[in-house]
């Protein structure tokens, strides 16, 4: 039967643990209820209490972010990685842990000093990266909840790159260079068109989602055959020098060339938002 002693309680429902020289966050309803430092606790391991492992974590690092920030939001920020954890049921790099507890912490500050938070990738992120959004929605809720504050959506934004930067294979500076590549497309088809998109509506959505898919297919190195592409060069060669200059522009953003047969398929969306 495994040991557990207590390093630090967070709040009544989290708790840092070792044991057998690992540490652990304890994330469960009441499990560090009237608990102390070096208490040992046992038959902890139910269904009802989330572990998660702080290997790899700079501990010290960790530990001192701990003794700087307010508990409570370091235990509620624990909760909500707790939620994600649960919800990806995959893995999370670690140094979200000292990431995001960072983030909110600094946040709620600004925030306490009427402090605005603007976010002008709010709907570029909602779309590229959809689950992370949906799991940072939770995730303001959860803080407007138990930190009874109001929060802006901004703030989804900006936890769902920290999410979508924990995930395995990924990293929250790539995930904001291409929220902000994203943002530099579609104005540059804006003035090159002299059309405004709409945020939210249809034609913008379709050609961001579009933009998403070329990025993932071109990274997963997944290439599409296109039979229309000589007679789109030919019939659509104004719309044709647009995608190979977006071709160009994320080349330079993300080291990522576009083949030919992606920036026909871009040319038609072009085409598509100039007939809108």
């Amino acid at each position: 039967m495994k040991k557990y002693i207590i390093k630090k309680v967070l709040s009544n429902n989290v708790i840092l643990v070792t044991c057998e020289d690992k540490e652990y966050i304890l994330v469960g309803k009441g499990v560090g209820f009237g608990k102390k430092k070096d208490t040992i606790l046992q038959n902890i391991e139910n269904v009802e209490n989330t572990f998660i492992s702080l290997e790899g974590l700079d501990k010290e690092e960790y530990e001192s972010l701990l003794s700087k920030v307010d508990k409570k939001i370091a235990a509620i920020t624990e909760e909500i990685i707790a939620m994600i954890s649960t919800s990806l049921q995959g893995y999370l790099n670690p140094n979200i842990h000292i990431g995001l507890i960072d983030h909110i912490s600094f946040a709620i500050k600004r925030l306490q000093e009427n402090i605005e938070i603007v976010n002008p990738f709010l709907l570029e992120t909602k779309i590229l990266y959809p689950k992370e959004y949906e799991l940072a929605e939770k995730a303001v809720e959860m803080l407007r909840q138990k930190l009874d504050i109001k929060i802006p959506d901004a703030e989804i934004g900006f936890i769902a790159l920290h999410i979508r930067g924990a995930r395995s294979g990924y990293d929250k500076t790539t995930a904001l260079k291409k929220t902000k590549l994203v943002n530099t497309v579609v104005k540059y088809v804006e003035e090159t068109l002299n059309i405004h998109l709409k945020k939210e509506g249809f034609d913008y959505i379709r050609f961001i989602t579009h933009l998403r898919g070329v990025i993932g297919r071109i990274e997963n190195q997944k290439l599409l055959n296109n039979p229309m592409l000589d007679r789109i060069k030919e019939e659509f060669s104004s719309q044709y020098s647009i995608s190979c200059n977006i071709s160009n522009i994320i080349e330079k953003e993300l080291n990522l060339k576009a083949p030919e047969d992606e920036i026909g398929y871009m040319a038609l969306h072009i085409y598509k938002l100039k007939q809108s």
